[in-house]
C-alpha cells in the first residue's frame, strides 16, 4: 500500500465485515512525541487469541470467497509501521470488538506519508451508511493542541429520514472532513 489512508481503508473494512455497527478512528499527529498514532475501534464479532495471532499472518484470511489463502492488509501494516520504528497492537475480544493502535515515528525518512485521509474517511462513511462513525483527529506540539470530531450518528439523529448519502449531506461530511484535516494540520503529515 502506497499510504497509511489505505491500510486504515482496509482496517476499516475488516471491521464492517466482522459486522460492527459503530467504528471509531482517531488519528494523532503528536509533534512533540515525535508519533503518529492511528486507532481502530470497533464493535464487530471480535476474535479469540488463536485468530487474533493468525490474523498478523500473511498466510491467513477470514474471507471465504478467496480462492487463495492470503491476507496482507493486517501484516503489511504492522511492517510498514515497524520498519520506521512503530509499533503495532492488536486486541480482541470475541463478542466485544477489535482495536488496532499502530504507531509510526513522525520524522522518520521512510514513513509512509498519511495519503486522502478525507476521501478514504468519506467514502467509507458513505460507502457503509449501516455503520456509525466517530473520527477524532488531534493534532499536538509543545504549544497547543487542535482536534477535530466528527460522529456520523450525531449527524444522523440531527437529520432525521435524510440519509447520509443525500448530496447536500455528503457535501456537509466532504467539508467538515476537509476543515477538521486544515485545522489539526494533517494534510502535510
Amino acid at each position: 500500500m502506497q499510504d497509511i489512508s489505505l491500510h486504515l481503508l482496509d482496517i476499516i473494512e475488516n471491521s464492517v465485515r466482522a459486522e460492527a455497527k459503530n467504528i471509531k478512528v482517531r488519528v494523532i499527529n503528536n509533534v512533540q512525541k515525535n508519533r503518529l498514532r492511528i486507532i481502530v475501534e470497533d464493535d464487530g464479532i471480535g476474535m479469540d487469541s488463536h485468530t487474533l495471532e493468525k490474523a498478523q499472518d500473511p498466510f491467513y484470511t477470514s474471507k471465504l470467497q478467496r480462492e487463495k489463502k492470503v491476507g496482507l492488509g493486517i501484516p503489511l501494516f504492522k511492517q510498514n509501521a515497524e520498519m520506521v520504528g512503530g509499533t503495532f497492537k492488536m486486541a480482541s475480544e470475541p463478542g466485544f470488538g477489535t482495536v488496532l493502535t499502530v504507531d509510526f515515528t513522525l520524522d522518520h525518512i521512510d514513513r509512509m506519508p498519511l495519503g486522502n485521509l478525507k476521501d478514504t474517511l468519506l467514502n467509507v462513511i458513505i460507502g457503509h451508511t449501516d455503520v456509525d462513525y466517530c473520527v477524532h483527529l488531534i493534532y499536538r506540539d509543545k504549544a497547543k493542541e487542535q482536534c477535530f470530531y466528527l460522529d456520523t450518528k450525531a449527524i444522523r439523529e440531527e437529520l432525521g429520514d435524510i440519509p447520509l448519502t443525500y448530496p447536500d449531506v455528503i457535501e456537509y461530511i466532504d467539508q467538515s472532513l476537509f476543515e477538521g484535516i486544515q485545522n489539526t494540520n494533517m494534510e502535510d503529515v
